[in-house]
């Protein structure tokens, strides 16, 4: 049987949803609560989700500001020396494929190193040409970068003084 819909309808399952604790974004609603997320986006009603909540009595702002802290909760934080030594967890893996497998250390090295390449030589790697066309092989050097040994060396200082305490 198909719902009659009424911006009154609307506005109470709004008002329910909000007792039930349920997430009120417009991205949560229109994939659990389609024919409801729809009906309230029409013209015919409120001709947006964020109308329709605004007229439940709902502030939409504080919803669109949770979303926003549980975007930014999710973002992993990496420093110089997470990144390396990750890579350096990586190591057997496929290095020159991270930036499929692990997107998110290699946008971090990226940021924190200004680019991939530059992350890998500091991680103590060189990316060399291959044999093969448009082929790249990463190498490991015999030594780390004297930036890497300086982040590291720094990193085994703190952790010693953080011993002692």
């Amino acid at each position: 049987m198909k719902q009659k819909w009424s911006k009154e309808i609307i506005i109470e399952m709004i008002k329910d949803l909000k007792n039930q604790n349920i997430d009120l974004s417009a991205g949560h609603i229109s994939k659990n609560y389609v024919s409801l997320f729809t009906a309230a986006s029409s013209r015919r009603y409120f001709s947006s989700w964020a109308n329709a909540v605004r007229e439940a009595g709902i502030n939409y702002d504080q919803i669109l500001d949770a979303g926003k802290s549980r975007r930014r909760n999710k973002l992993t934080k990496w420093s110089k020396t997470q990144v390396l030594e990750e890579v350096k967890k990586a190591q057997s893996l496929n290095l020159l494929t991270t930036y499929r497998d692990r997107l998110a250390l290699y946008s971090a090295a990226r940021r924190e190193f200004g680019s991939w390449k530059q992350a890998l030589e500091q991680a103590g790697y060189k990316l060399t040409k291959g044999s093969s066309k448009n082929t790249n092989q990463i190498v490991e050097s015999n030594h780390f970068t004297l930036d890497a040994k300086n982040v590291l060396s720094q990193k085994t200082k703190i952790m010693d003084e953080n011993e002692k305490q």
